[in-house]
């Protein structure tokens, strides 16, 4: 049934959202919002090449615009397929999981109905009854939910608005996820990376998972990763968008639209250049660990003030090649998606590419590995996992920059 939204970017309104006739989708600024000189941003995607917002988005059909797209967990997913069931909705058709999820999509945006203007929930750490329906999104597509922590324990919201963690749980496709994961990320800080805070806990330290999880394969330890939300602080959402939403493309072109070159582009345009070097140091440390899932959804710029960006914090860095490991990287660097093929010449390639110093560069990758090889002496003992140790190590061996003098 056609129907709108309002959609709010923190308490502001910014525009509305309509489903149409033939289950066509369309976003319209408010003028109000155009005429003000301080306005927030809501999406680099959206601005036009005058450098004002596109005042009219282009309608599309079933899905919705990419900027809205991006922010529902994305088709196929275990949670678009729960979210679906509870409320009884297609789960191809974007507008009624923008309707169902509105109040508590990732970054600052809102999407309400009439009649939840003047009373939508605001971002809590209160405890949910379990029975009750999802009413989070995060995008993505493995099995990851909102949490809140209360008494030190997990609590997974079933109504309302989420929490300020994020809780990934295992998945039978890929043994020991959560524990590669949180090792992963443990190196990344160790070596001076941007990472929230995070944690590994047993699946019976959170409360309120959903009924209709598969079951979990016996063969492995019941952990879940957590991480804190870098979008979310106490009654305050902080905006935050993915560069899939930034190159205004939907959530399936993540890995095609554009190569690591451009993610540098966009930072030096955005954010002051300490974040430029930060993200040249994360993309030397993704191919150093063997992640293959680098792409363009698993970037992102968030808004503390709502008008300057900043690189958003590291999240969902994986060693994929412990479970591919014939996979190449998602966003070419320099041209290369063979992890075996990213030396100094590849890594020259994408500076010049990005408009940076070609030796500042190699300077960062150089100092990134260095301090890669220290932290993971210091930190191979205490991984219980000997799968995961042998795929770090054969990455180690097979990228050049790790051999590099």
């Amino acid at each position: 049934m056609p129907g709108s939204l309002h959609v709010f970017l923190g308490a502001t309104r910014v525009g509305t959202f309509t489903n149409l006739d033939g289950d066509y989708n369309l976003f319209n600024f408010d003028q109000a919002y155009l005429d003000d000189p301080r306005r927030a941003v809501m999406s680099q995607g959206l601005i036009g090449k005058s450098g004002e917002p596109i005042a009219r988005v282009p309608r599309v059909q079933t899905v919705a615009p990419p900027f809205f797209a991006n922010l529902l967990p994305e088709e196929g997913s275990l949670l678009r397929s729960i979210i679906a069931r509870q409320y009884a909705i297609n789960p191809r058709r974007d507008f009624p999981f923008l309707r169902e999820l509105g109040a508590d999509l990732p970054g600052a945006v809102v999407l309400r109905g009439s009649d939840d203007v003047d009373n939508a929930p605001e971002p809590s750490d209160v405890a949910i009854p379990e029975e009750q329906p999802l009413r989070f999104s995060l995008a993505g597509v493995q099995a990851k939910f909102s949490a809140t922590l209360l008494d030190k324990r997990l609590s997974i919201p079933m109504s309302g608005v989420g929490g300020s963690w994020i809780v990934k749980l295992p998945a039978n496709a890929f043994a020991r996820l959560p524990e590669n994961e949180f090792v992963v990320m443990t190196l990344a800080r160790a070596i001076g990376l941007d990472v929230p805070e995070i944690r590994l806990v047993n699946l019976d330290e959170i409360d309120g998972l959903p009924r209709e999880l598969p079951e979990l394969r016996a063969d492995e330890p019941h952990l879940a990763y957590a991480i804190r939300r870098f979008d979310r602080a106490p009654g305050v959402r902080i905006h935050a968008e993915d560069f899939n939403q930034i190159a205004n493309v939907a959530p399936e072109k993540k890995y095609d639209a554009k190569p690591s070159h451009w993610l540098a582009q966009v930072t030096q345009a955005l954010c002051p250049f300490e974040d430029v070097e930060q993200l040249v140091r994360r993309l030397v440390f993704g191919v150093c660990i063997g992640n293959n899932d680098m792409h363009l959804k698993n970037w992102g710029i968030v808004y503390p003030n709502g008008r300057d960006a900043r690189l958003a914090p590291m999240y969902d860095y994986v060693c994929t090649r412990a479970y591919y490991p014939a996979g190449t990287l998602a966003l070419t660097i320099g041209e290369e998606r063979a992890f075996e093929n990213i030396d100094a010449t590849a890594l020259s390639r994408f500076a010049r590419r990005a408009e940076l110093s070609e030796r500042r560069t190699l300077i960062l990758a150089a100092e990134t590995v260095e301090r890669l090889h220290y932290a993971w002496r210091d930190l191979r003992p205490t991984v219980d996992n000997p799968a995961l140790v042998g795929a770090l190590e054969r990455t180690f061996a097979a990228v050049p920059l790790m051999r590099a003098p």
